[in-house]
């Protein structure tokens, strides 16, 4: 298994951030072999920010992400700078506060606004960041958790966890609803058969 990672956004977003505490999950929880690198403007806020980790159950031999397996976009320069860099299939997940798409494959996450309405705009990274865990392969809840526990203060830890779950209950709710939607859909097709 190898899956390549890229995280596209804006230097005050946490897309580094993020991107390291996805990494330690995957390799200190989960024991996964696992490369992080990061690159961003010279501007301290606002410039573009990328960040990639690759996971592997074997060697890692090249650490770069040419193509993603995973792509998230915390905002719309980041988007369209390396939209054309994603796998047939790709996950594709969204910041759809910030950033426009119609492609109907991509998961659209409010995540700008979810942490906005929280009263922590800058908590947007741990939306993403429990929305993406969701989706992931052999990665759990419980070892994301545990690295913010470990990242921050115990006073700042609870409102990124508070984002972190919300991120991941409103994936959860898509997936469902996605569900139904197939569901739905095959019923339509029984029924017109048995019409």
């Amino acid at each position: 298994m190898r899956i390549n990672v890229r995280f596209a956004g804006a230097g005050g977003q946490g897309v580094i951030l993020a991107s390291v505490l996805l990494a330690e999950g995957y390799g200190l929880g989960e024991n996964y072999n696992i490369s992080q690198t990061q690159s961003y403007g010279p501007e301290a806020r606002g410039g573009a920010c990328k960040a990639e980790v690759v996971i592997s159950d074997d060697d890692i031999d090249y650490m770069k992400v040419d193509t993603a397996d995973v792509f998230i976009a915390l905002n719309q320069e980041g988007f369209d700078r390396y939209r054309d860099t994603v796998k047939k299939n790709a996950v594709v997940l969204v910041n759809s506060t910030l950033v426009e798409t119609d492609d109907p494959g991509y998961y659209k996450i409010a995540a700008t606004e979810i942490a906005e309405e929280m009263g922590k705009p800058f908590a947007v990274n741990m939306v993403m960041l429990g929305a993406l865990t969701k989706v992931l392969p052999k990665l759990h809840y419980g070892t994301i958790e545990e690295e913010i526990r470990k990242k921050f203060s115990a006073s700042i830890a609870g409102i990124n966890l508070e984002a972190f779950s919300k991120g991941y209950n409103t994936m959860e709710q898509q997936l469902k609803n996605e569900k139904n939607k197939k569901v739905e859909k095959s019923w339509h097709k029984t029924a017109k058969k048995l019409n």
